[in-house]
């Protein structure tokens, strides 16, 4: 009877063993086809190159890794750059604000242009101070952006009439023309985004 009972549970325990032993193969069979798809989605099965798909940590660096071929180039041509422009706005302003000499700034950012007023430097040339501003917001953007600055006082609550508009109002093309226009009376230093790029 204890002979009996003993192989039983010998029988039992192979089997349980043998069973779970099945499932880690499974598992990694399983593993071998996810990583064969995601072939499909990095270079060379490199699964390193794939891009954090979770929220990022603070501090983590950004990476991102493409082949031509994994692109549609006709979508590509037409695809406009997509950038947060809050955050641009705030970078520039902060970047800005690190010389000395300025004391406030404002910038506004839009698909194509930033609009920067500041208030004068005292003790600096407004053509030198224009420049200064233009060639730090230069270097912290594609270079498809045009930058227009002015120390005018005016120009802060002009920008500002902005702030709460969307690149799709009505009336939001004639008011940023307008408003541009008026910078550009100010001085625009000699930086264009072609000096920057050359530099």
């Amino acid at each position: 009877m204890k002979k009996t009972v003993y192989t039983s549970i010998l029988t039992l325990s192979l089997s349980a063993l043998f069973i779970s032993g099945c499932s880690p193969a499974q598992e990694d069979e399983n593993t071998l086809q996810e990583t064969e798809q995601d072939k499909d989605h990095t270079i060379e099965g490199n699964a390193m190159d794939n891009y954090n798909k979770e929220e990022p940590a603070d501090g983590q660096v950004g990476y991102v890794r493409f082949q031509k071929g994994q692109l549609d180039q006709e979508t590509e041509q037409n695809h406009k750059i997509k950038v947060n422009r809050e955050d641009m706005a705030d970078m520039i302003t902060r970047m800005i604000l690190r010389y000395e000499d300025f004391e406030d700034v404002a910038t506004l950012v839009t698909d194509d242009e930033i609009l920067v007023a500041y208030d004068p430097p005292e003790d600096k040339d407004r053509n030198n101070a224009a420049d200064m501003v233009k060639k730090t917001a230069y270097s912290l953007v594609p270079s498809f952006y045009k930058v227009y600055v002015s120390d005018n006082p005016s120009a802060f609550g002009d920008i500002q009439s902005l702030s709460n508009s969307t690149v799709y109002d009505e009336q939001y093309s004639e008011g940023i023309e307008s408003i541009i226009n008026k910078l550009k009376e100010s001085p625009q230093g000699n930086t264009t985004s072609e000096t920057v790029e050359e530099s």
